[in-house]
């Protein structure tokens, strides 16, 4: 063979390689690009599994705790005997022609068999008992009761009873996981299990109960399915501890909606202390009331919207006031208590009742704009019917006048007139000022500074005005763009300070 013809054979074998080994490459990048495919598919696989797995072990958890709870949790059944008349704030409703039932939940708290339920449970009714996990139906006597609370102790005879115990529900945060047990609906769906979550913390409903009593009003807000029969029951975090007591539902159709609501485990645990220790509860009392600080009133001092305007000062059981001896006046607003910066006014009432008397708590407080803070020995809460006597009604004047039309005027949004004696005896009392008879919706009166017809202003700046024309002669003395205070007397004891500003 020539060097040539030896040459390109050489060369054509070396092209020919080069060749192979660009299609070798190629062929293996695919290759390695399928495997990472397959890769992805099993680390899918395996992320899937974890999913799969971690749902299990919450599915495990819930099964635990119901494992655990479920045996000290009871059904309350209750008996009213029959006396022809019904109540109509009666959980048992209806009227004569038999024995009426309730029925609800508890637990017990303790092996020595001290259950607590709600005191709507319980209330009017002349039989008690309840229903083990195991079957057993025990007679129950009533320990004591707290209609402030909500909440009641019981106790059946014996021992070795299976108890949960109580968790820290300020240590709640809103997203965590709960369990609700109870009877809910039937006496056949007793120590059902639901779980939720915590929906929201410190919910704040009206300051009396069904039959005008004053309460504490705050609860823990859960989306776990809570109906009628559940109440009573344990509220319990997934260490199986109460964390509250469920007390109400949030409904439209009598069932539920999705909005449960339970007291705190810190409110249910110092009550059910006192309860089985005493017998009774005392709670502590801060010797003031007090409302919602208007919008108007809290920008000219610069507070927060959780701000409590101080209305009146009142006397505890035993004649003190604790407040006032404090230092604190009508007309101070209320921003803080032991550190505790007030979101909502009505926190007053749970941060003060759930101490005792003889406690010492740090109040800040703001007057004229100035922040300061009073530290207040807590006196005894009164009973419900001593503090609706603390303010007797005034009496009204009975002297006849003659009749006549008084001055009217319209300002600030309102139509004010001035109080003739013959108002004063409608509006309930002695009264002087200027009654506003109407009001605009879209005004800074109404919409800010909570004022609403048949309210009587009684001050401006602090300073009494009697007539329309004493106030009219007070606005005059306020600079334009100037905030100025108002007293307002709403109904015939009520009075509360606000603010407008002169336009």
């Amino acid at each position: 063979m020539s060097d040539a013809k030896r040459a390109t054979s050489i060369a054509l074998l070396i092209a020919a390689a080069v060749l192979g080994g660009i299609v070798f490459v190629t062929s293996a990048a695919n290759l390695t690009g399928l495997a990472g495919l397959f890769g992805q598919a099993d680390a899918q696989r395996a992320s899937d599994e974890e999913a799969v797995a971690t749902a299990e072990d919450l599915g495990q958890a819930f099964s635990s705790v119901a494992e655990r709870v479920n045996p000290a949790v009871v059904q309350v059944r209750a008996t009213k005997l029959s006396t022809g008349r019904r109540d109509p704030f009666s959980m048992f409703g209806g009227g004569g022609g038999g024995d009426q039932s309730g029925l609800g939940s508890g637990a017990f708290v303790s092996a020595d068999g001290y259950v607590v339920t709600n005191n709507h449970v319980v209330e009017d009714a002349d039989e008690l008992s309840v229903v083990l996990f195991d079957g057993r139906e025990l007679d129950a006597e009533v320990v004591g009761t707290d209609p402030f609370s909500d909440l009641a102790v019981l106790q059946v005879e014996g021992d070795d009873f299976p108890s949960v115990g109580f968790g820290d529900s300020d240590a709640l945060r809103v997203g965590q996981w709960v369990l609700a047990f109870g009877s809910p609906l039937s006496e056949e769906l007793s120590n059902t299990v639901t779980s939720g979550i915590i929906s929201s913390l410190g919910r704040f409903s009206g300051s009396t109960d069904p039959r005008g009593r004053p309460t504490i009003a705050n609860y823990i807000q859960t989306d776990a399915a809570v109906n009628p029969g559940n109440s009573g029951g344990p509220l319990v975090n997934l260490r199986g501890e109460i964390v509250g007591i469920n007390s109400a539902i949030a409904t439209r159709t009598g069932t539920y909606n999705g909005i449960s609501f339970a007291i705190p485990s810190s409110i249910v645990r110092s009550t059910v202390e006192q309860i089985i220790d005493n017998g009774v509860v005392e709670r502590g009392y801060l010797g003031i009331s007090f409302r919602e600080a208007p919008a108007t009133l809290r920008r000219r001092n610069g507070v927060g919207p959780g701000a409590a305007v101080v209305a009146g000062v009142s006397e505890d059981s035993e004649g003190r006031t604790p407040a006032s001896d404090a230092g604190l006046r009508v007309d101070d607003l209320i921003t803080g208590i032991d550190g505790v910066t007030l979101t909502d006014n009505r926190q007053i009432v749970s941060l003060i009742s759930n101490k005792r008397p003889g406690d010492a708590v740090e109040i800040t407080y703001n007057r004229d704009g100035d922040e300061r803070t009073a530290r207040v020995t807590l006196g005894r809460r009164p009973s419900a019917e001593d503090i609706s006597q603390a303010n007797p009604n005034a009496r009204p004047n009975r002297q006849r006048e003659p009749a006549r039309a008084p001055a009217r005027a319209e300002v600030l949004g309102m139509t004010l007139q001035t109080v003739t004696p013959q108002t004063a005896r409608q509006l309930g009392g002695n009264v002087q000022g200027v009654v506003v008879v109407d009001v605009e919706r879209s005004s800074e009166a109404f919409r800010d500074a909570n004022i609403t017809p048949n309210m009587v202003i009684t001050e401006v700046e602090r300073q009494p005005v009697a007539s329309v024309a004493e106030f009219e002669a007070a606005l005059a003395d306020v600079k334009r763009g100037d905030t100025f205070l108002l007293r307002v007397q709403a109904g015939r004891d009520a009075s509360f300070l606000t603010a407008l500003t002169k336009p």
